[in-house]
């Protein structure tokens, strides 16, 4: 129904011939010459599902005696790799993303790709494109710098034993070296929420189902995805990251790509303040939302009711969509005047647009370029 297609057409096959698997020092030294930085000295890491193949993202966090905190996100350079015109781009753009289906993966890139040298697997020397952060103990980026990047990840940690650290307090052996690391990070995402709220953050009290299949992909459990403290701390810095990258863009009033959302739709907002009143939940609010916390405000008022979920849920379908556009509205739910997808072009095709436009605004600066740009 979708033109789904597993396999890889031959043209694109034949083009992964000249790929390598791994890095080798002549193009290591090669691109650390053109001003690629060298970033292997560094404590850098990935947290991911268990079951995560395709790693886009790393992670790294330092404080300095004034206690402001440096925070690395480090995601794949995949634009290094995946040339505009190549039969690896058209396909690419054709999928548009990776779709996750129960058992099993229909990825944007092919596996070379996206589970090999564009992953950013353990203790393997990987290229990539650094945004590092200075963020003050209010959770404000006060200066920041994005360039390219030779990384290797020191540990594939995963959610699960992270999550043992830091609610648990337990801490397997493996991980203990990282653990005053972790603790930090736990610090500042907690920093960076609350920062989050205070604007306007909503966060929406609704539950994604997995479901576990068995060797012939018949479900044996449908278990809820829960957002504990590792969960939370990645998506508090990735969208740092999207938000710093995005705005490194549109405030100097270049050519970008945004991820926009628009205020509720209010006919249905309308009709989920009806609803509420019709079936005796008493809220204060405005029928016409005007700002993120307007809307927050509702929903605060429904978290002590027994349904909040399923409140919370049909307050979400009276939200509007979010969009890609070359337009920067802002995104209403993250309460972001501006923000864009830059951390996962392993599986997104617009994030990798988004380097490509980063590439180009730090190395093939012109006003040709930024024509080109524009008229795309």
């Amino acid at each position: 129904e979708y033109n789904f297609r597993p396999e890889f057409p031959n043209e694109v096959m034949d083009e992964l011939e000249d790929i390598p698997l791994f890095l080798d020092e002549k193009e290591i030294n090669k691109e650390l010459s053109l001003g690629r930085r060298d970033l292997r000295d560094r404590e850098i890491f990935t947290i991911d599902g268990a079951d995560t193949k395709d790693i886009d993202d790393a992670i790294s966090l330092s404080i300095d005696s004034n206690g402001n905190y440096h925070l690395g996100v480090h995601i794949a350079d995949v634009s290094y790799y995946v040339k505009e015109g190549t039969k690896i781009d058209e396909e690419a753009y054709f999928r548009g993303t990776s779709v996750y289906l129960v058992d099993r993966v229909l990825p944007m890139l092919p596996h070379k790709l996206s589970n090999g040298i564009c992953s950013l697997n353990e203790n393997e020397d990987r290229f990539a494109l650094s945004c590092e952060m200075i963020i003050d103990n209010k959770g404000n980026v006060t200066k920041y710098d994005i360039f390219p990047s030779i990384i290797r990840s020191r540990k594939k940690m995963t959610y699960e034993s992270v999550n043992k650290i830091l609610e648990e307090n337990y801490t397997e052996d493996d991980y203990k070296e990282f653990e005053s690391t972790l603790l930090l990070m736990n610090e500042l995402s907690k920093i960076l929420r609350k920062k989050m709220i205070a604007r306007g953050y909503i966060e929406f009290e609704s539950t994604e189902a997995k479901i576990k299949v068995d060797e012939n992909c018949h479900p044996i459990s449908i278990e809820a995805r829960v957002q504990r403290s590792g969960e939370e701390l990645i998506e508090n810095f990735m969208i740092a990251a999207n938000e710093t990258v995005a705005s490194s863009i549109y405030y100097k009033n270049l050519p970008g790509i945004y991820r926009v959302h628009d205020k509720p739709d209010e006919k249905r907002l309308s009709e989920f303040m009806k609803f509420l009143s019709l079936h005796g939940y008493i809220v204060k609010g405005k029928n016409k939302i005007n700002n993120p916390k307007d809307l927050q405000n509702i929903l605060n008022q429904l978290e002590e009711v027994p349904e909040v979920r399923v409140l919370h849920d049909m307050a979400i379908r009276s939200q509007a969509k979010a969009i890609y556009s070359d337009i920067n509205i802002g995104h209403f739910g993250l309460g972001s005047k501006c923000y864009s997808h830059f951390t996962s072009p392993i599986r997104r095709y617009p994030d990798l647009i988004l380097h490509r436009l980063v590439r180009d605004y730090n190395y093939n600066y012109s006003d040709k370029i930024i024509n080109e740009r524009k008229e795309e």
